[in-house]
């Protein structure tokens, strides 16, 4: 693309103002900035009002305003600039307030417990170290929501360094933000998580999905070779990795955590014929050990949220090799509308949830060029994700009778099913089809 004599094209924009192309695309999808016009071929001009208007956007970006906000501010700027500046500065002053409770309770852990940055740390020794410094329940509790609230992929980081199961960080991070007590979370995570498995068990899908959506996806691949090697992480019953294996060579290693799920996995491979190209491996996502440069494809469908997007983009990309791709699905915020009873509960179950262009540009940051991206569609979520859901429920309160774990398990799953029976327009999973640079 070059710069014409009526303003400039979005790539030559987007360089100029250290964004990417398709964060003005974006833009443009939302109202916020259009080009003044359309050149021939498609290509889109913009002009020095629309360029005012990015330089604009980028100074409240970096205040740290919403788009939803910015275009508020734009659009009617007299009535809208005042209500949307005090409401970010009222943020501001309680993520200060947060930090400044934060600052304290570290300054009496090292002021009471000074050997600290030398011990051998687990959760059962962090939470000894608390208590020894003189911190209550209600102090624990209060730190872990306040550093959700601020930092959740700090959180996120921390609990891992802590050794605590993937299972179980979600749930801390989920309760970070309700009244329950950090000392009840292993009692009350271990019954829940039984149940939890016990009523997944029963599927034979863990997620929405399709294998016309896997393969939908891998034809947005390019130049593999016909034995490539791919990692599927987070495979649970694998049927995309069967899906991945249909019509092509490729040697595939499907991980996962849950035996259960891996050795559905085994049968389904063997009955399909492709037992000599699916090596199935239990381990934790978190502490892969393949040396760098490994694969050609690092696959993963509706599991890096168990780790955080950009935790899980920055750690398993080491694994591709250079020019390798990555092909993942994540709960994402498609609009930039968030309702509100969506908002809570997603808030509340996955935080780190993020909208379609921040995850597009965390795989840039990551060293990646997203070739292509799409929302699944609603029959990937209720031709038999939740159709099963639904079919199994029955049963298992019949089974479970008066158990309040259960009844958790069953409110969850149906509460989910509302929201995205509502909300669809919204949120979904989307596809994300990258290369590394």
């Amino acid at each position: 693309m070059v710069k014409t004599s009526s303003g400039l094209t979005v790539g030559r924009l987007a360089k100029k103002y250290g964004l990417s192309r398709s964060t003005l695309l974006y833009y443009d999808s939302i109202g916020l900035l259009s080009p003044s016009k359309h050149m021939k071929g498609e290509y889109r001009s913009y002009g020095e009002e629309e360029e005012k208007r990015l330089a604009q956007i980028c100074h409240y970006r970096k205040a740290g305003i919403p788009l939803k906000e910015i275009k508020v501010i734009l659009d009617s700027p007299v009535s809208g600039i005042s209500g949307v500046l005090q409401a970010r500065l009222k943020e501001l002053n309680e993520e200060i307030a947060s930090l400044h409770e934060q600052r304290q309770f570290i300054s009496g852990i090292l002021k009471s417990s000074p050997d600290v940055k030398s011990a051998k740390m687990d959760k059962a020794a962090w939470v000894e170290v608390l208590r020894s410094s003189g911190f209550n329940e209600k102090d624990m509790e209060d730190w872990h929501k306040a550093f959700e609230r601020t930092h959740p992929d700090r959180h996120q980081q921390f609990l891992e360094y802590l050794q605590i199961p993937d299972d179980e960080i979600r749930l801390i991070r989920k309760w970070s933000a309700g009244p329950q007590r950090i000392q009840k979370i292993q009692k009350a995570s271990e019954r829940y998580m039984e149940l939890f498995f016990e009523f997944f068990s029963t599927l034979s899908r863990l997620g929405p999905g399709s294998s016309e959506t896997t393969r939908r996806a891998l034809s947005c691949v390019s130049g593999l070779a016909d034995n490539a090697q791919v990692l599927d992480v987070g495979c649970g019953t694998g049927l995309q990795t069967l899906a991945l294996c249909d019509g092509t060579d490729f040697a595939v290693t499907a991980v996962d955590n849950w035996q259960l799920a891996l050795d559905k996995l085994t049968i389904s491979a063997e009955n399909a014929g492709f037992a000599q190209r699916i090596t199935v491996q239990q381990g934790d996502m978190n502490e892969l050990d393949y040396a760098p440069g490994s694969f050609d494809l690092i696959w993963s469908e509706g599991a890096i949220y168990l780790m955080g997007f950009e935790n899980g983009i920055s750690k398993w990309k080491e694994f591709l090799k250079p020019g390798g791709w990555m092909a993942v699905s994540e709960m994402t915020w498609t609009a930039e509308e968030r309702p509100e009873e969506a908002a809570g509960f997603w808030n509340e179950g996955y935080p780190e949830m993020k909208s379609t262009a921040e995850n597009v540009a965390i795989l840039e940051q990551q060293g990646f060029e997203v070739v292509a991206r799409f929302i699944l569609p609603q029959a990937d979520w209720w031709d038999v994700f939740y159709k099963e859901i639904a079919e199994a429920t029955p049963a298992f309160i019949e089974k479970h009778s008066g158990s309040a774990e259960a009844q958790a398990v069953v409110d969850s799953n149906e509460k989910e099913m509302e929201i995205m029976r509502k909300y669809h327009d919204y949120l979904g999973y989307v596809f994300y089809i990258a290369r590394k640079k």
